[in-house]
């Protein structure tokens, strides 16, 4: 599953892409992977927030059980969204990278 958030400029009529997540689902399991990437210009929005919102809604309407992602240890943006949507934040094995994690109720 994809969303994707655009926007038509009124001064040029383009349109752009404000914002991409996904949710994949692991073949075999029941759980799924998310990414998101926020044009830089609309973070701190709450489209981030949002879309994250909207994908653990699909989750839970797909009976994931958990929703994961991998986040660069110093995106603390991305960190505050997974956060304020009550994922746990924990360590990997590289010191750089960290793992967001939610348990959605079945």
């Amino acid at each position: 599953m994809a969303l994707v958030t655009e926007y038509e400029n009124p001064a040029t009529k383009e349109t752009e892409i404000l914002a991409v997540g996904r949710l994949s689902k692991l073949h075999g399991s029941d759980a799924a992977e998310f990414a998101m990437r926020v044009s830089n210009r609309f973070q701190c929005q709450g489209l981030g927030t949002e879309i994250l919102k909207r994908l653990i809604d699909v989750g839970k309407n797909e009976k994931i059980c958990s929703i994961y992602a991998y986040i660069l240890a110093d995106n603390l943006g991305m960190q505050r969204v997974c956060e304020k949507l009550d994922f746990k934040i924990s360590p990997t094995a590289h010191a750089t990278v960290l793992r967001a994690e939610i348990e959605l109720s079945r």
